[in-house]
Order: structure tokens, then C-alpha cells, then sequence
């Protein structure tokens, strides 16, 4: 089975490789970190991802507009939130504009499992 090509979006090195280390099992493929939105949108051009992990407070551009222009190009990437911001509008607002799932910071490694897990299975 082919490896599932992953990009990891978050402001914080200390979370992407959190998240890159806790998802080792899966059999994946980390095919780009972004730290900002800009970057996260470069990446997606040039890796086409199957799977994204996408932080909301970014600089230069948000996650949210991220997550709408990633899914206007390749609407079947299936984006997973991982967002300090725990109100329930964010989420909302995530999971209308085409997220997959949503996971609040700080996450166990068993929530970022199960929550990728449960895309990866979609």
C-alpha cells in the first residue's frame, strides 16, 4: 500500500514534530512543514498532499483561509484542525469550510492517533 502523503501546518516546530512523531505508525509520508500560511499554500502546489494537519493562528495567512483555497484546488484532501482555539465557532466554522476533523491544543498523542486515524479510514 502506497504511503499517505502528509503535510503538517502549524507556527510551532514544537507541535509539527509532535505531530510527525505521534503519526510514525500510520504509514505515512510527511511531504511538507509549513510555519505560516503562505509557505502551507507554496507546499500544497508543489506535494499535492492527501492529508493535512492545519493550525488556525498563523502569520501571513490564517488557517481557515488556507484550509477554503486548498480545498478550492483539491476538494478531496481531507484536512484534520489542530488549533489552540477551543471555541466552538472555530470549530464550526472549520468543519463548513471542508475539515475533516478538529483536535484542540494541548493534544495526547492518542487523540491526534484516533482523530488521524478516523480520516484516514473516511
Amino acid at each position: 500500500m502506497a504511503k499517505f502523503k502528509v503535510m503538517i501546518v502549524d507556527d510551532s516546530s514544537l507541535i509539527r514534530q509532535a505531530i510527525q512523531k505521534n503519526l510514525k505508525e500510520y504509514d505515512i509520508e510527511v511531504v511538507g512543514q509549513a510555519e505560516d500560511g503562505e509557505m502551507a499554500l507554496d507546499l500544497f502546489d508543489k506535494n499535492e498532499p492527501e492529508y493535512v494537519t492545519l493550525d488556525i493562528t498563523m502569520p501571513k495567512v490564517d488557517g481557515l483561509t488556507v484550509l477554503e483555497k486548498i480545498l478550492k484546488k483539491k476538494p478531496q484532501t481531507k484536512v484534520l484542525v489542530v488549533t489552540a482555539l477551543s471555541d466552538k465557532d472555530t470549530a464550526l466554522k472549520a468543519l463548513e469550510l471542508g475539515a475533516k476533523g478538529f483536535i484542540v491544543k494541548p493534544f495526547t498523542p492518542e487523540k491526534l492517533k484516533e482523530s488521524f486515524g478516523r480520516l484516514i479510514q473516511e
